[in-house]
């Protein structure tokens, strides 16, 4: 098995945390937790493409998140 485990610290933690918990990845297993205003995540696979693919779309959703809610706060 292959594992990544991110730690982001971010004041939308809780927000990107809240919106992305559910989420699963088809090849890949996902575990999000929060340590105050850090967000962890870990991704297990069996292929370290399945690692690549699923880490990827993850980060990329973390990222969409994250800069909604610095919109959606400057209104």
């Amino acid at each position: 098995m292959h594992k990544i485990r991110c730690e982001i610290e971010s004041e939308y933690s809780k927000t990107i945390f809240n919106s992305l918990k559910q989420e699963e990845a088809p090849r890949a297993k996902v575990k999000f937790s929060l340590e105050g205003d850090k967000l962890i995540f870990e991704v297990e696979a069996k292929s370290i493409s399945s690692l690549r693919a699923s880490s990827n779309s993850f980060i990329k959703w973390i990222d969409m998140v994250e800069k909604i809610a610095e919109k959606i706060e400057g209104l």
